[in-house]
């Protein structure tokens, strides 16, 4: 059996890197045979792609959808997952970081992304835990507050 997508009216996906809008109905599409596909849910735009992570993941994206610019994507792609395995020190996310570079090695970019997801929740969790970590030095001491 292929693989069956349920689509949302409007919603986006990309199959081989061809986007493809669904109309104005919920509908089903079945695909027979393997191919790279993509759904709006797991597409990310230009505009979110403001951490190392998901500029990462955007790169990978973008081989997927744009592959006669692999090179140029790729360009931007290295970079990036050099910086992220120097930088990332727990065990299992360098596992996933190695694992998308392993699938794109081998051509296999949805995979790739998949393997990323989980270190866009880390990226994510260690991000806000920096902001929690600004806003309680940031906050006056509880003596200087209760003279106030």
């Amino acid at each position: 059996m292929g693989l069956k997508l349920k689509l949302k009216p409007y919603e986006k996906f990309v199959v081989n890197g061809v986007v493809i809008e669904n109309g104005r109905h919920r509908n089903t599409v079945t695909l027979a045979n393997h191919a790279q596909v993509m759904t709006g849910r797991s597409i990310l735009q230009p505009e979110e792609a403001t951490t190392p992570v998901k500029r990462a993941y955007y790169a990978i994206q973008a081989m997927l959808i744009d592959p006669a610019n692999m090179t140029g994507h790729q360009q931007v792609y290295e970079p990036l997952m050099a910086q992220l395995a120097s930088a990332i020190r727990d065990s299992e996310m360098r596992c996933h970081l190695a694992e998308a570079q392993g699938f794109v090695r081998d051509g296999d970019h949805y995979k790739a992304l998949a393997a990323l997801r989980p270190v866009i929740a880390y990226e994510a969790m260690l991000l806000s835990d920096a902001d929690q970590q600004d806003r309680d030095t940031a906050k006056p001491p509880a003596e200087a507050s209760a003279r106030a």
